[in-house]
């Protein structure tokens, strides 16, 4: 593949990934490759929510490239496991870099990434946008939590070679994010402009210590972070910044790799740069590729003409976008292969392979961590009758439906009282009808939560149950560090790191006393503040 004969637009649009909307080829995406030239697209999961129409939908992607003799795309998704996956139906998920970590088995980070990579391969994608290589050094980060493995550099360093290796050896070009790094703020990128106040000395020995490593073990592919750190650039993020991408990434790491920046519909971008001025300020940076994550291809179209303007008044030397689409191609070349125009029906068995079933399932087991047990409640006795509080999420009641499917097909004995929160937080009348509902004989109160960060609603609801017994088991499937908003009287507490289906399988196996708790936690859980949200 070579950009020869192409024309200024035709090559900045190579340099796009681009989000769309619905399950199906439309006429703006038609317009997108054929008349854009965009390099790639990303799947969300308003785009993903039946296998086979993904597939298909992939398909009639690359095929409407080759019609047009554009190149194949990059097919991309953000599916790192754990909490954060897009494609659900029908896959097998891995329980998700933290829970890997407190596994303390390396291998675990290859297989997971491995089996998820074959999945992806199989269905049609070429990138993921993982793994999440940020180091998990500040509890109160509302974006990062447990898709970080550690607050160690050095083991969110290894298990990310691992991870990465996974992937490419499935076939499937891995992106590790979100560079220098995005766990040392509590500020979500997506809402605001985070800063971080780090010197580049304290970057390299902590930060930056996972991406150095990764590049030295092959990683070929980055994604930028939303974040200033004003020390080394007092105007721009990172994504923005030429100190990052050319002076570090460039010129003193020797990366030789895809730069791609998060999206620039982000509000770290959209709100205080704006999509277009942003777009042609990552490129100008040095960004290979610019993520558009919005739903209209008329907008993407409004970012690829502002850079395209900006090379034709010579903000931008088209030496620049040559380099990028050069590197872009090669990347192509490597890591799409002629399989795609395959036209055979997909055999869809991979999707429930015993033996990946079974590594996620030990993986799980391995990982899952009880904190502490101050009463002895764990096991649970075999004749104790269990009241199950389960909050969810998510308020999509698609997301709802599929979380509450697995909590009940798992706790479906009669022993267990299953009550559900069926909005994001827990309403006054829930709290009242759950912890009226709780009978002072009940053996155990299970109050698992689903939640990156409590509200106070979730600590009321805790505080009215245990007016009523003290026998309360308090299981966290996100964010671990959750247990500092709780009182310190708590007796039990239990962290799964996510909430796949083989998590809450071992959880229940663990809690039952089938098998003995062996996971350490990977984050320090004495030292934190409260991180509850009013």
């Amino acid at each position: 593949m070579d950009a020869r004969g192409w024309s200024i637009k035709e090559k900045i649009g190579q340099m796009f990934i681009i989000a769309f909307g619905g399950e199906e080829m439309s006429t703006d995406l038609e317009k997108a490759i054929v008349d854009l030239n965009v390099g790639g697209v990303i799947l969300f999961q308003r785009n993903l929510r039946d296998v086979k129409k993904v597939v298909q939908l992939i398909k009639d992607i690359q095929q409407t490239a080759k019609d047009h003799e554009r190149p194949p795309l990059w097919i991309s998704i953000d599916q790192e496991g754990g909490g954060i996956a897009y494609l659900w139906d029908g896959m097998i998920i891995s329980p998700g870099n933290m829970l890997i970590a407190a596994s303390g088995n390396e291998k675990h980070a290859y297989d997971a990434s491995y089996i998820m990579g074959v999945q992806l391969k199989k269905i049609g994608f070429n990138m993921n946008f993982a793994p999440v290589i940020d180091i998990n050094n500040n509890p109160k980060n509302p974006v990062i939590g447990a898709r970080s493995y550690s607050e160690s550099a050095e083991v969110v360093s290894r298990l990310g070679q691992q991870s990465v290796q996974g992937y490419h050896d499935a076939g499937v070009l891995a992106v590790g994010k979100h560079f220098p790094g995005h766990g040392d703020t509590a500020f979500d990128s997506h809402l605001s402009l985070p800063k971080v106040d780090k010197k580049l000395k304290e970057l390299e020995q902590f930060e930056l210590l996972p991406f150095i490593e990764n590049f030295k073990s092959g990683m070929e592919a980055i994604m930028t972070a939303h974040i200033i750190y004003p020390a080394l650039d007092r105007e721009y993020p990172a994504t923005l910044s030429s100190f990052f991408l050319k002076s570090l990434l460039r010129e003193k790491y020797l990366f030789d790799g895809l730069i791609i920046t998060d999206s620039m519909e982000m509000h770290a971008i959209s709100k205080y740069f704006g999509r277009e001025a942003g777009s042609v300020k990552a490129v100008q940076a040095g960004a290979d590729i610019i993520l558009a994550c919005g739903k209209d291809v008329a907008s993407q179209q409004v970012m690829i003409e502002a850079v395209e303007k900006s090379v034709i008044f010579g903000e931008i030397d088209e030496g620049v976008i040559d380099a990028a689409v050069d590197r872009i191609l090669r990347f192509k070349d490597k890591w799409i292969d002629s399989s795609i125009f395959d036209t055979k029906e997909i055999d869809y068995s991979f999707l429930k392979q015993e033996s990946f079933h079974k590594t996620m399932n030990n993986i799980a087991l391995d990982g899952i961590t009880l904190q502490f047990d101050r009463d002895r409640l764990v096991p649970l006795p075999k004749k104790a009758k269990i009241k199950v509080v389960s909050q969810t999420t998510y308020n999509d009641e698609n997301y709802i439906g599929d979380r509450k499917s697995i909590v009940h097909k798992v706790f479906s004995e009669d022993r267990y009282e299953l009550n559900y929160i069926t909005s994001a937080n827990p309403t006054p009348s829930e709290v009242e009808q759950i912890s009226e509902s709780v009978k002072l004989q009940q053996d155990v109160v299970l109050l698992i939560n689903e939640r990156r960060e409590l509200d106070r609603s979730w600590l009321d609801l805790h505080g009215k149950i245990k007016e009523k017994t003290d026998r309360v088991i308090v299981v966290s499937l996100w964010n671990p560090q959750i247990i500092a908003s709780f009182p310190k009287d708590l007796s039990t507490y239990i962290t799964t790191y996510s909430y796949t289906d083989h998590a809450i399988k071992q959880l229940k196996c663990l809690l039952e006393g089938q098998q003995a708790f062996k996971g350490k936690s990977p984050v320090n859980l004495l030292e934190i503040e409260s991180i509850s949200h009013e």
